[in-house]
């Protein structure tokens, strides 16, 4: 499960998640985030290359890992331009 942030830039993706699903991370693809809340977060690297389906869209990613968040996964806005997500409000 991952979730749609309107706001935001990147993609992210929790460290737990990457250590579950075996993928390996580029280490020395370090940067820190500013957060919602105004809290800085320290990327503890990227992901090259990750395949993610949404309803059999198939489509490359490379997010940047975190720590700790209160997701797996987080979608950017440009994502969902990119896959051409519609949604009704």
């Amino acid at each position: 499960m991952g979730l749609l942030n309107e706001g935001s830039e990147i993609v992210i993706v929790q460290e737990d998640l990457c250590k579950e699903l075996g993928l390996k991370v580029n280490k020395k693809r370090k940067m820190t985030m500013q957060t919602a809340n105004g809290k800085k977060e320290e990327i503890q690297g990227c992901v090259k290359y990750l395949e993610l389906e949404v309803r059999k869209v198939k489509m490359y990613v490379h997010p940047f890992v975190v720590q700790i968040a209160p997701y797996w996964l987080l979608l950017r806005r440009p994502w969902q331009k990119e896959v051409k997500l519609g949604k009704i409000e």
